[in-house]
């Protein structure tokens, strides 16, 4: 079985006006909120608060990076992303610009903060949120994102159309309009919309269904989508897992719901709490049990990906991101992986990630600038 990963990397190769990079996207996203045709419907009433407020977070990188709050890390994953985010731009602590730093990065600021100015959900959550749209509507960039793949050389599709499995964390659908072939997105994409926004999903059929207080706009429809935004694979790994989990837990509990008075009882308990998350998990039991079929939806194909057998090749992946995803790749049955490096701290990095393929003698490393100069010709 031939698989392979894909990043943004191939969309800053095609990339001729260099839109997609990190620099571009911040610098759009902050322009963006001068548009009079900006969202705010959606994401913001007031765009210039969220975009003073990005300001703000700026203002806090170098203290971040000096250790001023390392005293407002509340868990493993926040100590990690602190670490890492120190290491990456302390070099350049002097001259860095606000484009310098990562969207996600941004999302650990905001943490950072709301933990020292003890600021709470949901007021953290809902601030978040509003900066995970505005990122969503930069990086789909009026749609021209999805155009990329019309420059796509003919090598490189014909690269593309070798494997077995594609799996993306890119949220577009290039690979998939350039080679036909179904593409796994590992961390959602633009065209499939959210469980909190499906009239039809598992989450709207409880009492209090979100979807009961919104209205979706059709002309933005990919703000409503899947993607997942966050500044560490923990939380991604946390957010990608929950789904079968719930899943997992209503089975038991809507088989025993069928089966046991004493559940029953309980369940009918529950549904009577004046705690939200108790009742609404009640009423999930009682539909389940009910509806054997309905479900939350898993549109992430996690369990799909630590299923991994045969070789692997990584493609525009950096290997500081998405730790998650080498854990599972290292654990999974792969024999050998291929990885397309740039810059030679980039090969270190993936021995330390991927200890078992590297120690067996199965990790090998190709330049992707090699590798794309090969794949260059134009496209007829």
């Amino acid at each position: 079985m031939r698989n392979l990963l894909v990043g943004n990397g191939i969309n800053i190769q095609f990339d001729e006006n260099d839109y997609y990079s990190r620099q571009k996207i911040v610098l759009r996203l902050l322009r963006n909120y001068d548009r009079d045709d900006f969202p705010s419907h959606i994401i913001v009433d007031n765009p210039y608060l969220l975009k003073d407020y990005l300001g703000l977070l700026f203002l806090e990188a170098r203290e971040i990076i000096n250790g001023q709050y390392d005293q407002y890390v509340i868990c493993s994953a926040e100590r990690k992303s602190l670490k890492d985010f120190k290491s990456r731009y302390a070099p350049c602590i002097y001259t860095l610009r606000m484009t310098d730093i990562g969207f996600e990065d941004y999302y650990l600021i905001h943490d950072l903060v709301c933990h020292k100015e003890k600021i709470y959900n949901p007021d953290q959550y809902i601030v978040r949120e509003a900066m995970r749209s505005a990122y969503l509507f930069s990086i789909y960039n009026d749609g021209k994102l999805n155009e990329l793949f019309e420059k796509y050389s003919p090598g490189f599709v014909e690269y593309l159309q070798g494997f077995d499995k594609i799996y993306t964390v890119n949220y577009d659908s290039n690979v998939e309009n350039a080679t036909g072939k179904q593409v796994i997105h590992l961390h959602g994409q633009f065209d499939k919309i959210s469980d909190v926004y499906d009239p039809n999903s598992m989450r709207n059929h409880l009492p209090d269904a979100p979807i009961n207080e919104i209205n979706i706009d059709p002309n933005y429809a990919f703000l409503y989508s899947n993607p997942i935004s966050t500044h560490c694979g923990a939380y991604k790994e946390l957010h990608i897992k929950q789904v079968p989990l719930a899943n997992s837990a209503l089975d038991k509990m809507g088989k025993a719901y069928t089966e046991d008075e004493a559940v029953r009882n309980s369940v009918f308990e529950w549904i009577m709490s004046k705690d939200k998350s108790l009742s609404n998990f009640g009423h999930a039991i009682q539909l389940r049990a009910a509806n054997p079929e309905l479900c939350f939806l898993n549109d992430y194909h996690f369990a799909d990906f630590q299923r991994l057998s045969g070789t692997l090749e990584i493609l525009g992946l950096s290997p500081w991101n998405d730790l998650h995803l080498f854990n599972a790749i290292d654990q999974s049955d792969i024999a050998e992986c291929c990885f397309y490096y740039h810059g030679d701290t980039a090969t270190e990095e993936i021995k330390r990630l991927l200890p078992r393929i590297c120690s067996s003698g199965g990790l090998r490393f190709i330049s992707v600038k090699d590798f794309w100069e090969k794949k260059r010709e134009k496209k007829n």
